[in-house]
């Protein structure tokens, strides 16, 4: 990607990094990933399978970190101690030049109960129901819909197509074996700085809020249940499920096409790998794996022992 030319000196200084003397004269250009950059491109090396193509790459600056080796014949490569989270802000610094800047929709209907901030941005298509609250800063994409009663905090942003406060899946049968609806009638809070990916849902309480905590990220197509309670900080990736009244601790990372079951206790600092489901409760600090979940270790060995009864 092509940005207006600023010298590495500049960029340096605005990551916090020791600018040097000589940096002044390198004029940066771009940025663009190792296979793609040329001469006046910054790049970065945060995974090391791709070591070979720092090796080769055009670019004229590599970000990596301390323990890297690189041997490159022209480019600067500076080392800091999180190569992603430095290009992460230098993108933030260069991103108004790739986009243009979002003003409210004016076609949106917000009712009169509703209480937006004069700072949201609502994009085209989007639904706001009675009763909702929307924080300072918050940004509601092209075609979302905040259904009643909900609640968003300040810094939140919503993509496009999400689902925040539909009614949660709550039916009981009879002793004929029809099923009859549980009226669902709590909210869904979502607390600062959460993150909604297109397309995602997050059913409302049948009593009391089904709620996310501060700093947490939801990628997109994931289905959150009613009563679900998350935590702050916490991660999970794209077609995750979360069946209802379950509690996922802080700072857990969830990766894709994870499914939990309704009523558990998932604890702090967690992880659970791709495809997992999860079906007891886990305790604090465990990274987990397979359908049922185990301990990823001992996932793994079991793993290998199967292998070896088909050789």
């Amino acid at each position: 990607m092509r940005h207006p030319a600023t010298t590495l000196y500049v960029i340096a200084e605005q990551l916090g990094l020791a600018a040097q003397a000589s940096w002044k004269d390198v004029l940066i250009t771009g940025v663009a990933t190792l296979d793609d950059a040329k001469e006046g491109d910054l790049s970065f090396l945060a995974n090391r399978k791709y070591a070979r193509q720092a090796s080769q790459t055009e670019a004229s600056v590599i970000l990596t970190d301390h323990h890297s080796k690189i041997d490159h014949p022209k480019a600067i490569v500076i080392r800091v101690d999180q190569p992603y989270m430095a290009l992460a802000k230098h993108l933030s610094q260069i991103e108004s030049t790739f986009k243009t800047p979002q003003r409210s929709n004016n076609s949106v209907i917000v009712p009169k109960t509703a209480q937006i901030h004069a700072s949201v941005i609502l994009l085209e298509g989007v639904c706001i129901e009675e009763g909702v609250v929307i924080g300072a800063h918050s940004k509601i994409g092209p075609g979302a819909k905040i259904l009643e009663g909900s609640i968003i905090g300040e810094h939140v942003i919503i993509d496009a197509g999400a689902v925040i406060g539909a009614e949660g899946f709550g039916w009981i049968p009879d002793e004929k074996g029809q099923f009859h609806r549980v009226p669902q009638l709590g909210n869904v809070i979502l607390h600062n700085h959460v993150y909604v990916g297109a397309n995602t849902t997050i059913d409302r309480a049948a009593l009391g809020s089904t709620t996310i905590g501060e700093g947490t990220k939801i990628d997109n197509l994931c289905m959150i249940g009613h009563n679900v309670v998350i935590g702050k900080h916490t991660v999970i990736a794209a077609q995750s499920g979360v069946a209802g009244s379950t509690t996922i601790g802080d700072n857990c990372m969830i990766a894709g096409q994870v499914g939990i079951a309704g009523h558990l206790k998932i604890g702090n600092q967690v992880k659970i790998l791709a495809q997992s489901g999860v079906m007891s409760d886990v305790i604090d600090n465990r990274t987990i794996f397979g359908t049922p979940s185990l301990d990823s270790r001992h996932f793994l060995k079991s793993f290998a022992a199967f292998k070896k009864q088909g050789e």
